[in-house]
């Protein structure tokens, strides 16, 4: 866990103003994006959101939580379970879980947390790739020969099939690093 992460946290827990409007600056933005891609509005975002923030609270100020991943990381996963749970009661009634089993911190579910977001990371820079580097990663991640690759892609040779998935490759890490939330993650 990074030191920001640790700061943001204690002010969490202390009450300290300017520390949680920093959490909001940070956080809210990208909490938002979510709830609304997933059928909320700004509106549902900020109840979600302080929701999130009270239960994170709560959990921190016990004397055997441990954060092993980024501020970011957890409250992320914490609006992703709410949001996902009052869809869930929306659409079929009267279906909840206890908040004990939703949010044990443990890390396996921080864990999948992350790689769940990693993966989200990696796919949203894949599609910013051009067609054409799209088109060639997917056959080197179908592990296709460069020989059946250059064939495919029409390229004059396995060289310049080589060196294009290596640029196309180059792009989509340097795209990765790019994304504040893999920023967020790797903190």
């Amino acid at each position: 866990m990074n030191k920001e992460s640790q700061d943001l946290l204690q002010a969490l827990l202390s009450g300290d103003n300017e520390g949680i409007r920093q959490i909001y600056r940070l956080y809210l933005p990208r909490a938002a994006n979510l709830i609304t891609r997933n059928g909320g509005s700004a509106e549902d975002a900020k109840d979600i959101f302080q929701e999130a923030l009270v239960i994170l609270y709560e959990k921190a100020g016990k004397p055997d939580f441990q954060l092993n991943s980024s501020l970011y990381t957890l409250i992320y996963g914490i609006c992703r379970n709410l949001w996902g749970n009052r869809l869930q009661k929306k659409s079929r009634g009267n279906v909840s879980f206890s908040d004990d089993d939703k949010y044990q911190l443990d890390e396996d579910i921080e864990k999948s947390i992350e790689e769940a977001e990693e993966n989200r990371i990696f796919w949203d820079a894949f599609g910013q790739l051009g067609e054409d580097c799209q088109k060639l990663m997917r056959l080197f991640f179908d592990k296709a020969r460069m020989e059946k690759i250059a064939e495919l892609m029409g390229y004059g040779s396995v060289s310049y099939a080589k060196k294009r998935k290596f640029q196309c490759k180059e792009r989509l890490v340097s795209l990765v690093k790019a994304d504040l939330r893999f920023q967020d993650l790797n903190l």
